[in-house]
């Protein structure tokens, strides 16, 4: 299963209609350690009707244009399925099914989707969510990221040669003739890479600083050679 980092943008509505379903999620990422190998979500339900939601995991790669999700039960979500009364909270615990790898940092998402209930109008369709949540696992002595930034002429990218991933919040970039935007956000995993195409009639040299989870990154470029 592929898809670009639209993961980024948390809530994906699958069926549109006249009842809004929503559900609120917290915490939107998840990170474990060896000194907390499982955690916890807690996921309300702010609507007037019961909530039926389903947990799926997938494994998290990055090839050197797309994210990749694969089935897997590394991780363990519990429960898978559950049913959440109008204004209801539920607690959802996270965790690794084996021992943490040393030196190694695995990445995954967490799928949680509303599963279609009877109880729907006549005259309208259901609003169903999916939420998809980034989940850490970093194994003790890993090392961190390596960010190495390149100017292709017509996108900024972002190669990750290290061990852990880097989020980036937001990027803005200035050209030499000072032209300004903030694109963002994107994931780099162990890897992976990150690719913000350039705006129309951009060129030359520009510099660039990075809101990221490693703090505030910042440098400059120079235009990519004439080919």
């Amino acid at each position: 299963m592929r898809a670009r980092d639209a993961f980024t943008s948390l809530i994906v509505a699958l069926l549109l209609g006249t009842a809004a379903h929503a559900f609120q999620v917290r915490p939107v990422r998840v990170d474990l350690h060896n000194r907390a190998t499982a955690t916890q979500l807690m996921v309300h339900n702010p609507t007037t009707r019961p909530l039926l939601l389903q947990a799926e995991v997938f494994d998290w790669t990055q090839d050197d244009t797309q994210d990749a999700l694969r089935p897997t039960q590394a991780l363990i979500i519990n429960p898978p399925i559950v049913e959440i009364a109008p204004g209801a909270s539920q607690v959802m615990r996270v965790g690794m099914r084996g021992p943490l790898e040393a030196g190694v940092e695995r990445s995954f998402r967490i799928w949680l989707t509303q599963v279609a209930t009877p109880d729907v109008p006549d005259s309208g369709v259901q609003l169903l969510m999916r939420v998809s949540l980034p989940v850490f696992v970093t194994g003790a002595g890993t090392p961190g990221p390596q960010p190495h930034w390149h100017h292709t002429g017509d996108a900024v990218e972002l190669r990750n040669t290290g061990a852990r991933h880097l989020q980036v919040r937001a990027i803005k970039l200035q050209s030499e003739d000072g032209h300004r935007t903030t694109l963002g956000p994107c994931y780099a995993l162990p890897a992976g890479r990150c690719r913000w195409p350039l705006p129309s009639g951009w060129s030359g040299a520009l510099r660039w600083e990075a809101d990221s989870d490693a703090g505030t990154l910042a440098g400059a470029l120079d235009a990519p050679p004439p080919r």
